[in-house]
């Protein structure tokens, strides 16, 4: 098993970009928040105006036509930002975001946001970190598109462990069922089950009431790049 190091989890998201004092400076703005696992941080469509700054904790970014299926768009971690797309163009929330487990956010609103953001000349790294999360995008949507049900699966839950924080104990426990699994990448959850039955017969996974293990990193990893 190949391990997800915390030096890896650690250089990532916003806060990778940033000198320390900058990022102490955008949580000792915020207002401090905590979220239950399950807990929505925004709905979809919700006005905007305020943004947050993830210290702890992982979330999963849905998005839904109405009346119709969610379908997931990204996960982030501590060190991201959450919701400073609507403060570019005062739109309401173009997606959802829910707590996968308990996380710590500071609530921003965009005014200060941006006001720190001239106060510690951040525009360069903020561009870089906006392309950064378009360009995850744009590869998860080619996943959706034309890597089979595995490779899919497989990319899904190596996304959740490299956002989870450098001080997390356990990073390869992905706090999600398999219905949540399944509904997050747009497939049957039969589909889902039996892929999972065939890496814990291999030894790749272990599964639980509303989480997986993987035991194999190595080996998930391969299945990712499967075309």
């Amino acid at each position: 098993m190949s391990a997800i190091s915390a030096t890896d989890r650690a250089a990532r998201g916003f806060r990778a970009l940033l000198r320390p004092e900058a990022w102490t400076a955008l949580v000792r703005a915020g207002a401090r928040r905590q979220y239950a696992a399950g807990q929505r941080l925004f709905r979809q469509g919700d006005e905007s105006g305020w943004l947050l700054v993830l210290v702890a904790g992982r979330v999963r970014v849905t998005y839904a036509e109405r009346g119709g299926d969610e379908l997931l768009l990204a996960v982030r971690g501590p060190g991201d930002l959450l919701g400073e797309f609507s403060g570019r163009d005062a739109a309401p929330r173009s997606a959802t975001i829910q707590a996968l487990e308990a996380c710590t956010a500071y609530a921003l609103a965009q005014d200060r946001f941006a006001e720190l953001v001239r106060q510690h000349r951040l525009h360069r790294e903020l561009d870089r970190y906006v392309m950064a999360k378009v360009r995850q995008s744009a590869a998860h949507t080619w996943r959706l598109a034309h890597q089979p049900t595995s490779a899919r699966l497989a990319s899904l839950l190596l996304d959740v462990m490299r956002t989870a924080g450098a001080d997390d104990p356990q990073p390869e426990r992905i706090p999600m069922s398999q219905a949540e699994l399944a509904g997050s990448l747009g497939l049957a959850r039969s589909s889902v089950a039996s892929t999972l039955a065939d890496w814990r017969r291999a030894s790749w996974v272990e599964t639980g009431r509303a989480h997986v293990v993987v035991l194999d990193i190595a080996a998930v990893e391969r299945e990712a790049t499967r075309v």
